[in-house]
């Protein structure tokens, strides 16, 4: 009974260890900032950020601070269908950028993590989005 207690404890330890490395490589506690949309440059006008924290996601989408749901796992990622935002008027051409981004993070299905860079990819492997660091 003792050695089973020992081994109960032994992989819980295990996988909290797990967890913790896992963390570093994972998407939660980050900040970033939109460079490309399918492909294109964004908007010189606008900042457009993605910040991830425990499940949430939230920034600015270039006029109007949002947030959200996301969940992560690997290197999956799934964005809720619950994104809220401000509703600020924004230009024609802002508004159209506003929402590529936003239907970019919905389609997301996968992202990698290349040097300071993450990219969000949909199910094919195209990449959607592209983002550079702001975390310290």
């Amino acid at each position: 009974m003792k050695a089973l207690k020992t081994l109960s404890v032994s992989i819980m330890v295990l996988g909290i260890l797990l967890t913790a490395c896992s963390s570093k490589s994972s998407l939660n506690g980050t900040k970033w900032r939109l460079t490309h949309l399918a492909g294109q440059l964004v908007l010189t006008e606008t900042e457009v950020t993605l910040n991830l924290a425990d499940g949430t996601l939230g920034g600015n989408d270039g006029c109007n601070s949002y947030g959200g749901s996301y969940t992560s796992e690997g290197g999956t990622i799934k964005v809720g269908n619950d994104i809220i935002s401000t509703m600020m008027y924004c230009n024609e051409q802002i508004q159209s950028q506003t929402n590529a981004f936003y239907q970019a993070l919905l389609d997301a299905a996968s992202f990698k993590l290349t040097g300071g860079k993450l990219s969000l990819l949909d199910s094919s492997g195209t990449v959607l989005a592209e983002f550079e660091s702001l975390s310290n």
